[in-house]
């Protein structure tokens, strides 16, 4: 059994089956996807779905999935798609009420943050950023989802985000996975391949921290 982290797949249903052919995934595996599995590419509703199917895959919430969960409770008001990513909604208005409905608790249900053990080290796995000691609510959530983490941040034990494409940090191309002070940056630009040199999908193994980029 390995464990695996990916983040910000953002409709990238192509390079997230090749990911998933290349690591060798398998049902003993188990893969979990830290946030932002929605718009800017055409297939962000066909993931999701096939996450939430998935025994051995866990979704935690990005700020894009959040975006979907509050625009799917005015779904069937007058401009409704006002509240999408253009892409997200053409594929949103293929579904029945019932399987909008189900997608909807699916998404009430995701964790904000995680803390997983993997080769004898525990690592907090989050969207965006860790909140400060002491910071709770919403003021929280704002960090889970929506902060970028500090070059020179430091922490405890290895935290693991996505949110930021790691070109914010790094002028390598292709873009790699940035670690600095025990942080982890796996969001390497999949969804800006058409604008950012160097994009690709990134896939960290926490097993023995392997690298893999389609």
């Amino acid at each position: 059994m390995s464990i695996y982290v990916m983040s910000d797949l953002h409709g990238d249903w192509a390079h997230f089956k090749l990911m998933l052919l290349k690591i060798r995934f398998s049902s003993s595996d188990h893969l979990y996807l830290i946030g932002d599995i929605v718009d800017r590419g055409p297939h962000g509703i066909k993931l999701l779905q096939f996450i939430r199917q998935q025994n051995n895959m866990t979704l935690l919430m990005g700020n894009h999935d959040m975006m979907l969960l509050q625009g799917l409770a005015h779904f069937h008001e007058s401009g409704a798609e006002d509240w999408f990513d253009p892409q997200t909604y053409a594929e949103l208005c293929q579904l029945s009420d019932m399987e909008r409905t189900q997608l909807a608790q699916y998404l009430s249900s995701l964790p904000l943050f995680l803390t997983v053990s993997a080769g004898g080290q525990d690592y907090f796995l989050v969207h965006a950023c860790p909140a400060p000691d002491g910071v709770t609510g919403a003021d929280a959530l704002e960090y889970f989802l929506w902060a970028r983490v500090s070059p020179e941040s430091q922490f405890v034990k290895p935290v693991i985000v996505g949110h930021t494409p790691t070109a914010y940090y790094q002028d390598t191309i292709p873009l790699r996975i940035w670690r600095n002070n025990n942080l982890i940056d796996i969001d390497c630009g999949t969804a800006y391949r058409s604008i950012l040199p160097g994009g690709c999908l990134a896939c960290l193994r926490l097993d023995d921290n392997k690298e893999f980029y389609v």
